[in-house]
This record gives structure tokens, sequence and C-alpha cells, in this order.
């Protein structure tokens, strides 16, 4: 279980220490908008993720708004040459373009990883 990650209403948050602050910090990763929460506790800071989801969830339905759910955008890899032999012959051998290849691997290792964040609800459904 990664410790340093939470969930909710498929909302991801990247969680730490803040000394200046003598409290957890919690920032929501993934999307352009920025969505922050504070917590004294571990419980609280679960409890703050979850409010700070819903209070923008109300928001962009009060303002007409369609939540964000992750940024938009193209991924720029700058691979070595040796990547690049190794990701055409391993794209080569699965019979899939270099692109499909990569797309395959990074959805396949992001959902492992993706499973391993604790979920703190489901939330709206979002």
């Amino acid at each position: 279980m990664l410790n340093n990650m939470l969930r909710y209403g498929g909302y991801i948050a990247e969680i730490g220490y803040d000394d200046s602050a003598d409290s957890f910090h919690g920032r929501v990763i993934g999307m352009r908008d920025v969505i922050d929460f504070y917590g004294r506790t571990p419980e609280e800071l679960r409890k703050e993720f979850a409010a700070s989801i819903e209070a923008y969830l109300s928001w962009c339905e009060e303002e007409g708004e369609k939540p964000e759910k992750t940024w938009l955008g193209k991924l720029t890899f700058r691979p070595t040459e040796e990547q690049r032999r190794r990701f055409a012959a391993a794209a080569a051998a699965r019979r899939m373009s270099v692109n499909a290849w990569a797309m395959s691997v990074l959805d396949r290792e992001s959902r492992a990883v993706e499973s391993e964040i604790p979920e703190v609800g489901t939330g709206r459904n979002c």
C-alpha cells in the first residue's frame, strides 16, 4: 500500500507533512485546477480530502463547469537510443506499434500502482 497517496471519487492526491503548518498536506494531482487540503491527523486529512472534492464538485455544478478528472495534453518521452531499440523490439514481438505497446505497458503499470493507493471513499458519481 502506498502511504503517500489517497484516492476519493476517482481523484488521486499526493500527501506529505508540512512542518510550517504542523499538519499533513494533500494536493490532488493530474489536473489543472488546484485542490489542496490539510489535516492534523491522518483521519482529519482523509475527511478534508473528501470534503475538498465534494466542495469542488459542488462549485463546478453551481458554475455550470465540467469537473476536471485529468489534465489535457500530450506526453513526451525522450528515450535513449538503447531504450528505443528495446521498445521497438518489444512492440514488434507483441505485434503492436511502439505507441500501442507503450500505452499498454503504461496502462498496466499505472493500474497496478493505483490499486495500492488507499481509497478514502467513492464520492458521488464522478
